[in-house]
């Protein structure tokens, strides 16, 4: 029965984010959804209180885990010199599918009215950069890094990252950045971060 529970809850979050990313969120309706679920209003409040809900449990089953699984690539272990631009362009590959950027837009435009663009950022965004603040925090503590405020460096890494394709992709000024670019563009990024951050005094010890 459970597994018939969960079945029904997921092809609820799949008819509500293809609607929601097609749609939008406002034309998008608990009608809707249950009509292309082919059940009532009844069923989907057995599993949600309301379409606010919905989308939340959209952004956490699709954008924030996807957002989310790009920061999984950073290691402790890992050479920072591979570790960071394999995270830069798992990070910008996962911000730039149409999907992600079209539930990010929504989040966006909802966040006036609602904590639906709060909670988005909390669950998802906010929980990376903590994640990279860590592993910054200890490449300066290992000397690989010089010592500073990791978040705020995770911040200007973040900032570098971004810089070139998201604001305009959003703003659909842009058409969707092929791999290249997103690697060339995190290339850039990573090396302008080590500029900045790199422990250049370490060498010094060793000679």
């Amino acid at each position: 029965m459970r597994v018939k529970s969960e079945e029904k809850r997921q092809a609820i979050l799949d008819i509500a984010k293809d609607s929601f990313t097609q749609q939008g969120f406002e034309q998008t309706s608990m009608s809707y959804i249950a009509k292309q679920l082919g059940g009532s209003k009844a069923t989907l409040y057995n599993y949600f209180n309301s379409k606010e809900e919905i989308f939340a449990a959209v952004m956490e089953s699709s954008a924030t885990e996807q957002i989310e699984n790009a920061f999984v690539s950073l290691d402790h272990q890992d050479d920072m010199h591979v570790a960071l631009p394999e995270f830069g362009y798992n990070f910008l590959q996962s911000v730039l599918k149409p999907d992600i950027m079209a539930i990010y837009r929504m989040a966006v435009n909802e966040a006036e009215r609602s904590s639906i663009g709060r909670h988005f950022y909390e669950n998802g965004p906010k929980k990376g950069w903590v994640h990279l603040s860590g592993y910054l925090q200890h490449q300066m503590e290992r000397g690989t890094l010089r010592q500073a405020d990791p978040w705020y460096a995770a911040m200007q890494l973040k900032g570098l990252l971004t810089a070139e394709h998201f604001e305009p992709y959003a703003l659909r000024a842009i058409e969707m950045p092929t791999d290249k670019q997103i690697r060339e563009t995190v290339d850039k990024a990573v090396e302008a971060f080590l500029c900045l951050y790199k422990n250049r005094s370490k060498r010094y010890f060793a000679n």
